[in-house]
């Protein structure tokens, strides 16, 4: 049976002060409840709304990431609806028509593949947040009330749900990237709402999911729920679920609303607008990838780096400081990656460098970093290290073609494998050798022996 899922998504937007109006945009959920309120967020009687310039700026940084069409036009809406959260009585938001973007595409992996198609980017303001309390009442927090929200909804292009998985990673990652949200799904700065359809049945909405792995289990419930229901001949009803995070299974909350019911219409006090002035330049983690793997980086590494927003920030600066991205690369990853503070990264940088010029031996460069950690310090270990010349190394690999010339004779027969017992003696007979800049030297002596 063929299944089709598509998402809504929200996002909250880490801008200062609300959509539209002045108040405190309280992101974190850390000020005291109802203080960063007024008439406008409150929705009393003759109050007139302004859009919230940085807004849009965050809404269409996320349209071009996003690969997103921007409307010719951008139209404001009034979603009507009555709920103790909404004290205007209705929410503005955007429409079909008049949305920030449209028509966009959002890839599954960091090197292409599959495409998820993004339908619509829409903006709005969020509504009250409702706390319930031991007693059974509510409470109602209107500091978050009119906060700007960006509203991403996908077409239903994904059929599994880890490729559901794989969208809201990269989504979060380009959110990060753009540093318009932190995308905290435990603290609701970003909502995913799943609607999911079995065999071209009426779709089912599933809300109230607060972790990408809560998603993928709240699918894999409802999708096995759906086909058992039409296997025994049962008809799927477009009905709004919500995720029981501790029963794992979907429960029935409402039917689901027409976009009739919500009477939409046009908002009267925000006119509309073009967005044609808003020049700016941005940079995606796919972006970054691509520029990694032209610089000569492991592609396994550049996945690693760029999904780490640390590890990729000290990366940038890393390159800035002229650092070799190759030999960079491999020790953050197998290094770095694990120390809670990261070395100061112009040291860092000239490690790199005198690795890849063969003053230290790459061994060696592992070892202090790994002894040195964040107090990493390149004076330091020079002062402490004898350099080997070539000349040295040459010395010794050929006093050990002597001592074994039947091993060596094997070695050039095409026993490669030999060349470690030639490193490990030659380790003992000077320490500090770097097993590569020896293995260099010994093969061009094989090569001189074949001649």
């Amino acid at each position: 049976m063929r299944v089709r899922i598509g998402l809504e998504i929200h996002l909250e937007l880490k801008t200062q002060s609300k959509m539209f109006c002045a108040c405190k945009n309280d992101y974190n959920y850390e000020d005291e409840a109802n203080v960063n309120i007024c008439p406008i967020c409150l929705g009393y009687p003759g109050i007139l709304p302004s859009v919230n310039r940085r807004a849009i700026e965050y809404a269409i940084m996320l349209l071009k990431a996003l690969n997103c069409k921007p409307s010719e036009r951008i139209q404001f809406y009034r979603k009507n609806y009555f709920y103790p959260d909404l004290p205007k009585g209705y929410q503005i938001t955007q429409y079909k028509f008049g949305s920030i973007g449209y028509n966009g595409y959002l890839y599954l992996n960091l090197d292409g593949g599959k495409k998820v198609g993004i339908d619509r980017i829409s903006l709005e303001e969020d509504t009250a947040r409702t706390i319930q309390i031991e007693t059974g009442e509510v409470l109602l927090d209107f500091n978050r009330a009119g906060i700007p929200l960006i509203e991403i909804v996908t077409k239903p292009d994904m059929e599994k749900p880890k490729e559901v998985v794989k969208f809201l990673e990269n989504l979060r990652l380009i959110i990060q990237y753009l540093n318009i949200s932190d995308a905290n799904m435990e603290k609701g700065q970003m909502r995913v709402d799943v609607n999911v359809s079995v065999d071209n049945n009426e779709r089912v909405e599933i809300k109230n999911v607060n972790s990408i792995r809560e998603v993928e289990n709240a699918l894999e419930y409802e999708i096995n729920y759906q086909i058992e229901q039409v296997k025994l001949g049962k008809k799927i009803k477009r009905t709004t679920k919500m995720w029981d995070d501790y029963e794992k299974k979907t429960k029935e909350m409402r039917r689901k609303e027409s976009e009739d019911d919500y009477r939409y219409f046009p908002e009267p006090d925000i006119p509309e607008f073009k967005i044609n002035d808003f020049e700016l330049t941005i940079k995606t983690p796919f972006d970054k990838f691509n520029e990694l793997l032209k610089l000569g980086v492991q592609k396994e590494y550049a996945e690693i780096i760029v999904r780490d927003l640390r590890i990729s920030n000290y990366f940038d600066e890393f390159l800035k400081n002229n650092g070799d991205a190759v030999i960079g690369s491999n020790f953050i990853v197998n290094i770095l990656k694990s120390f809670k503070e990261l070395p100061n990264v112009k040291e860092f940088s000239k490690l790199t460098n005198l690795v890849k010029e063969n003053k230290i031996p790459n061994h060696v460069a592992r070892e202090k970093l790994n002894e040195m950690k964040e107090k990493l310090n390149v004076e330091e270990i020079l002062k402490n290290f004898e350099v080997i010349s070539s000349e040295e190394i040459e010395s010794i690999a050929r006093s050990l073609i002597e001592k074994y010339p039947e091993k060596f004779f094997e070695y050039k027969s095409g026993k490669t494998g030999l060349i470690g017992f030639f490193i490990g003696e030659a380790k003992k007979m000077n320490p500090k050798i770097d097993p590569k800049q020896f293995k260099e030297i010994f093969e061009n002596l094989e090569d001189t022996q074949r001649r």
